[in-house]
């Protein structure tokens, strides 16, 4: 998929949206429950932000008159995101529109319960603000408001950086989010804290242990394949080679032998970027026409895994309680990734 071909698909998924009672300028998703095949259409900042963000980073790679119909795609974008900014007035974002707040909006029951009203993230915080091209300044302000956050209302947990900014929730660390918070931390070169050292510690651990294969629930309940786990960590690692350079070698030896074996012409796709997005090129073509029809869940709401007990807790790993949230603009988006980093291999 070229360039040109995918802003139109942007372009005429922001025209959906509006059919699909989302906000104008937003891109459509979807939830869906696999158990009972529901499918919702989701009004999350989520997704628009992860597109933008890639708008963004790949505007240098594009023509004048892409740059312009790029630029109109993330301002649609961007006009929707006070509708998702922290109820409490902080820094933060939450997942859903916060005005009117209301958990599984387009729902017919969950929406009823306060219970499911989500408290804002870090993941959907991070990729807001690397939507918006932020400056330094504002980055760091919001790296010294998370690490405080954390340290009063979790004292007694490891200094990591936790998925839920509230301040009631279970401790749930999730290396997807957490890797896209870093991320944004490492793009404007903050200097490291207590937390980005045992953040990253986490995840050089998940690396050499492999456990982002064996037990990827484990290490990402909220994005628990192994192939979207790979895609990140191939993220985190890429954004400082020099200091990483010691894991990428096992990582690629590793990430090569699942794209081998891989039977879903998706996740292989997924595996491919991640070897690109490191300089390798993978041994595996991947045949794009295939994937035409494809819905493939980038993550999940674990409804389990945020919950007191514990014991409960740990009954999240299973997909009875999954949702899984898919986009087609965001498939579409992965293809061009593969497609582009191809063509500069």
């Amino acid at each position: 998929m070229k360039i040109d071909d995918w802003l139109t698909v942007l372009e005429q998924e922001q025209l959906e949206a509006t059919k699909l009672g989302l906000p104008a300028g937003s891109i459509p998703s979807f939830r869906t429950y696999p158990l009972f095949q529901i499918k919702r259409s989701d009004p999350n900042v989520f997704f628009p932000a992860l597109i933008a963000g890639k708008l963004q980073q790949w505007k240098h790679l594009m023509t004048s008159s892409q740059t312009e119909r790029a630029d109109k795609i993330i301002a649609g974008i961007v006009d929707t995101f006070p509708l998702y900014k922290s109820r409490r007035g902080r820094m933060h974002y939450n997942f859903w529109p916060t005005n009117p707040d209301i958990p599984f909006p387009n729902g017919k029951v969950l929406h009823r319960f306060d219970f499911f009203r989500l408290p804002d993230d870090i993941d959907d915080t991070a990729l807001v603000y690397s939507a918006l091209s932020s400056n330094k300044l504002t980055i760091l302000s919001l790296q010294q408001d998370i690490d405080e956050h954390f340290l009063r209302h979790y004292p007694k947990q490891p200094r990591v950086y936790a998925a839920w900014l509230g301040d009631k929730m279970p401790w749930v660390v999730d290396a997807c989010a957490m890797i896209n918070l870093l991320s944004l931390f490492q793009h404007h070169k903050l200097l490291p804290t207590a937390f980005t050292g045992t953040s990253e510690a986490y995840l050089k651990d998940i690396i050499l242990t492999k456990r982002y294969i064996k037990t990827p629930y484990e290490v990402a309940p909220y994005y628990p394949d192994s192939a979207v786990i790979a895609y990140h960590l191939a993220k985190w690692l890429s954004g400082d080679r020099e200091k990483l350079e010691p894991l990428i070698a096992g990582f690629v030896s590793d990430v090569e032998a699942l794209l081998a074996t891989e039977r879903n012409d998706f996740k292989a796709m997924i595996y491919a970027i991640s070897l690109l997005k490191l300089g390798v090129k993978p041994l595996r073509e991947i045949e794009l026409y295939r994937l035409e029809r494809v819905s493939y869940p980038w993550f999940y709401g674990s409804m389990l895994s945020a919950v007191k007990p514990s014991w409960l807790q740990k009954m999240g790993r299973f997909r009875l309680f999954h949702i899984a949230h898919s986009c087609p603009a965001w498939n579409h988006t992965l293809w061009v990734e593969y497609t582009l980093l191809k063509k500069m291999m």
